[in-house]
């Protein structure tokens, strides 16, 4: 007997009903929904990312058994399941964000995609010849070549016959890389788009480029919808065979919002969808296995391989993205199994491989990749960085939304914060986090262990003082009282928080120091902070707790998101799109696992450096 029963979901604020069952728990309604819901540790219950407030409706735990609200009527999605018609309000959004448009400038090269003009002379009985021939012919008119660029393919002679069967007086060619990939009726040269994606295991970022005018004119970001089922990749990766369907949701979380990434950018730009030709993409080696649907198990099987570096371009059909269906996909060329075309995009961008001296990268986002190059080689590896620069695994850590706490300052007797938009503090950011990590050392409020310093305690003014609390045994420091935050509750930096930012800092640290093995750096050295993280991190912050070791502050520069520059610069130019795959093939990767002696450099440096 089928025992499962249908009901509706009503989301507060929306007019989505979504269909939800008693046999599904609402997370997973909500992500079957398409409805963005961070849940780090992939439904387990165990992050509390997922809470919302039931506002209608019954509930109960798993075989209807009773769940008690925590406060305001507030559950974690994961654990309930729908007994009647629900409505919720969720805490967190999904909606997208517009971004300035940048200035990216590219000196060299052709753009990957043109468009090119004919005036065809059609066939008659008397000169008679194919209408493949009249445009090969007309072709080589226009361009001085040989026309070689058109080939029949069976989709191209298709769109031929229904394009020449009005006899327009010109035709336009679009060419990707000198081969034609549409026919058009018609002078249709003024629009000519593509766009570059940097799909973020975090955030998703899509830039539109005008790419006669050799601009970007729109940027649009979104939360990773892949969040509601793990942080991080790895929990993204089990997904894939632990649940059921598990790959093909996560691929059709991805595409759906790439998809709502072009929408936005079209309506930005007030373009159609149509108008777009080209994507490049940039994203770690998971996120491009997971946009094409392909397992990426492999990653976590011995001997820890990508299933594929690069591949030919694909068709929009292939990932089901809305631009012009002639159009071409991209998908820029990986290093290593987590090393991804992410920072093959952020090398070139940054001129690494052409870098006459020494130059280190440090790619600072949910994961965490370094690349060095003294101007003769290129090695990169990669660190589990984890999500706890993105606010994840924090307890009141949150993403870089309104309400997030970015700035700390301990003077001798107060805190002063600063929070996104200037709202009532909701937690942490990563930045926020390194920032006041990083004042509890200067202030040795923490120990080069990263122990909260009992003996220091005691010192401390009256109104710092009071700020500590043991919690269960555990010591916090809190940063905002329970009264003045947007949640009711204080919002702290807890011991297990520090060991957090211990074991992150530790991966990156250590990692530089075996790159720094690879190639002579006592040269001056140059450091490019990029990713999501890395563009807003304090620098010297970064330093007081010992994640860039051995660099001085004024090495050091920030070069934004990098990797979403070098997808709009192989847009712009073939010879950027062929030095990144050049790049792909020549850098070599450090596996720091097999490294001697990387457990005991990575023990040593948890310790915060002392003062």
């Amino acid at each position: 007997m089928n025992t499962d029963k249908r009901y509706k979901l009503l989301v507060e604020g929306s007019d989505r009903v979504l269909a939800c069952s008693r046999n599904q728990t609402v997370l997973q309604s909500l992500i079957a929904g398409g409805v963005f819901v961070e849940a780090n540790c992939g439904g387990r219950g165990t992050c509390g990312k997922c809470k919302l407030q039931v506002t209608g409706g019954q509930v109960a735990g798993k075989d209807r058994s009773p769940v008690e609200p925590d406060g305001e009527n507030s559950y974690l999605a994961c654990r309930i399941y729908p007994q009647t018609d629900i409505t919720i309000c969720l805490k967190q959004a999904g909606a997208s964000q517009k971004g300035q448009t940048a200035e990216i400038v590219v000196e060299e090269g052709s753009p990957l995609i043109s468009k090119v003009v004919l005036t065809p002379v059609y066939p008659t009985v008397e000169q008679h010849y194919s209408l493949q021939d009249m445009l090969a012919q007309a072709l080589a008119d226009r361009t001085g070549g040989s026309g070689d660029a058109f080939f029949a393919t069976p989709d191209l002679l298709r769109r031929l016959d229904q394009v020449a069967a009005e006899k327009p007086a010109c035709i336009t060619l679009t060419l990707l890389d000198r081969q034609v990939i549409t026919i058009e009726a018609g002078d249709t040269a003024g629009r000519l788009y593509g766009v570059a994606f940097d799909i973020g295991t975090t955030t998703v970022v899509g830039m539109l480029v005008d790419v006669s005018a050799r601009k970007v004119v729109a940027v649009s970001s979104r939360n990773n919808p892949q969040a509601s089922m793990g942080a991080d990749v790895i929990s993204r990766i089990q997904a894939t065979h632990e649940l059921e369907g598990g790959l093909e949701r996560l691929s059709q979380l991805i595409r759906h919002c790439l998809n709502q990434i072009v929408a936005d950018l079209c309506a930005a730009a007030n373009i159609v969808s149509q108008d777009i030709y080209a994507v490049t993409i940039a994203g770690n080696a998971t996120m491009a296995h997971l946009v094409l649907e392909i397992s990426p198990s492999t990653l976590v099987r011995k001997p820890y391989a990508a299933l594929f570096k690069y591949i030919a371009p694909l068709s929009p059909q292939e990932i089901e993205l809305a631009i012009n269906p002639q159009g071409k996909i991209i998908v820029l060329p990986g290093i290593a199994s987590f090393i991804g075309s992410d920072t093959t995009a952020a090398i070139v961008a940054v001129d690494q491989d052409r870098a006459a001296a020494p130059l280190l990268l440090v790619d600072l986002g949910t994961n965490g990749e370094m690349v060095i190059g003294d101007g003769r080689s290129l090695y990169a590896c990669s660190t589990a960085a984890g999500p706890a620069f993105e606010g994840a695994h924090i307890r009141d850590g949150m993403r870089a939304a309104e309400g997030a706490i970015t700035d700390v300052v301990i003077n001798r007797d107060e805190v002063v914060i600063r929070a996104i938009g200037h709202a009532r503090p909701a937690g942490i950011c990563g930045s926020g986090i390194v920032k006041a990590v990083a004042e509890l050392v200067k202030h040795r409020i923490i120990n080069a262990g990263g122990r909260f310093d009992k003996a220091v305690m005691e010192t401390l003014p009256a109104q710092l003082r009071q700020r500590l609390k043991n919690q269960d045994g555990q010591w916090e420091f809190v940063l905002v009282n329970g009264e003045d935050s947007a949640t009711g509750t204080d919002i702290s930096i807890t011991q297990a928080d520090v060991r957090q930012i211990q074991l992150v800092k530790s991966s990156i640290c250590t990692g530089i120091q075996f790159l720094f093995d690879r190639v002579d750096a006592d040269r001056e050295l140059k450091v490019y902070l990029a990713g999501a993280f890395g563009n807003y991190i304090d620098i010297d912050s970064a330093l007081t707790i010992g994640l860039l070791p051995g660099i001085r502050q004024e090495q050091v520069f920030s070069a934004g998101n990098a990797a979403g520059t070098g997808a709009v610069q192989a847009l712009l130019s073939r010879e950027r799109k062929e030095r990144c795959i050049a790049t792909a093939a020549k850098t070599g990767y450090v596996e720091l696992a097999a490294q001697p002696g990387f457990q005991q450099r990575f023990l040593e440096n948890l310790n915060f450096p002392q003062r």
